[in-house]
């Protein structure tokens, strides 16, 4: 270890080795790189004692998100399991056949003192695949080794240690550009509009109004043509956004993101949703005290009730409409926005009495909730 690693070198004897029959192999500057059927990997991390063995950084996590996808890809799709990331191993001696190199190919590749740097979860999946499906399932699956050897084999365990700290850990919003009814909406007319964005990170010009993913969510949830408050309860926090764009298409999300959506229909809901946002903020501090707590709390329930009582939700994104979209949110919606609040806090108040709670907030910020404040539970 070296003064600008802790990523020190295995201390314990390391005693696996390996035969392996590549379908791949080539040299490389780092050692080799090989492709072999899972099976072969199989056995590596068998047994309680596999991890120490192997040196890895971690033991097996269990049923983890990732894990149980890398389950179902091996169960469901195992030709694809190998191309999610190669496993990185360490060694002390990779040894070629001579008579195989001289002839230009390799009948058995010898890993001697081997070491797991990097995909022990997916060996572990591996070893669980055999039993679960057998030997014959996991031969349709090819894994990638990345096998590094002498001081490239400290460097590789250094990278990996600190691997984390070198990524930006995806979210679901980053998965939205590849939903077809998002792609159709970015493909759409935006000129009289503004600009829309479905990344995170992104920036338009000092003249145009982008419209980010968040805003527009809120916006198409609050004025969704949907029976129930569902889609605005879940877009109405970062949490529920992160849940709802994950479920890319879900009952919940088409009603949201579906496939007659505008730029125009975009920019109402958006407009709408913002002014009745800012009618409620200048709703004296009274207001919210006691059941007006459901003000702070639960804006977006108000905001899509006085919505939906003044503007046509199932025409949001007729283009030819001919109602007049934008009077009736600058001069109608506020005043209805603030009417809307105090019928709503009303309600509130009885099924506030009727559960018996204590407090408001967390109680107010509950979907079951919201559903008795409409009569819906």
């Amino acid at each position: 270890m070296n003064h600008e690693s802790y990523s020190a070198p295995w201390p314990f004897p390391v005693g696996v080795n390996l035969a392996l029959n590549p379908r791949h192999f080539s040299q490389a500057p780092h050692g080799w790189d090989v492709s072999v059927s899972a099976v072969e990997l199989a056995g590596l991390a068998q047994g309680p004692d596999a991890v120490r063995a192997l040196g890895a950084r971690r033991g097996f996590l269990g049923e983890t998100p990732a894990n149980l996808e890398l389950r179902r890809t091996l169960a469901e799709r195992p030709e694809h399991f190998g191309r999610i990331h190669p496993i990185v191993l360490g060694a002390d001696e990779v040894h070629v056949p001579g008579l195989a190199a001289a002839r230009g190919g390799v009948s058995a590749l010898h890993v001697y003192g081997v070491e797991c740097i990097d995909g022990f979860q997916r060996l572990c999946a591996v070893a669980d695949g055999l039993d679960r499906w057998g030997p014959a399932h996991l031969d349709r699956a090819t894994v990638r080794l990345e096998i590094h050897c002498g001081r490239a084999r400290n460097v590789a365990r250094d990278l990996h240690d600190a691997a984390y700290r070198h990524v930006n850990v995806p979210t679901a919003q980053d998965g939205l550009v590849r939903c077809p009814n998002i792609q159709r909406l970015m493909r759409s007319d935006w000129e009289k509009e503004g600009s829309f964005s479905p990344w995170r990170g992104a920036s338009a010009g000092p003249s145009k109004r982008l419209y980010t993913m968040p805003v527009v969510t809120r916006g198409l949830a609050c004025l969704s043509a949907g029976p129930g408050p569902e889609a605005a309860h879940m877009a109405a926090t970062d949490e529920g956004l992160e849940v709802l764009w994950g479920s890319v298409g879900s009952a919940l999300y088409l009603e949201i993101f579906h496939d007659r959506m505008s730029p125009l229909g975009v920019v109402r809901a958006v407009k709408a949703y913002e002014a009745a946002r800012a009618a409620l903020r200048r709703l004296p501090a009274r207001s919210r005290e006691r059941a007006g707590h459901l003000i702070s709390y639960a804006p977006d329930l108000v905001a899509r009730e006085a919505c939906r009582k003044i503007l046509p939700v199932a025409g949001l994104h007729d283009e030819q409409s001919r109602f007049d979209w934008q009077g009736r949110i600058e001069r109608d919606l506020p005043a209805e926005t603030e009417r809307t609040a105090a019928d709503l806090v009303r309600r509130y108040e009885t099924v506030h009495a009727r559960h018996g709670g204590k407090h408001y907030k967390g109680e107010v910020e509950r979907l079951d909730i919201w559903r008795a404040i409409l009569g819906e539970g």
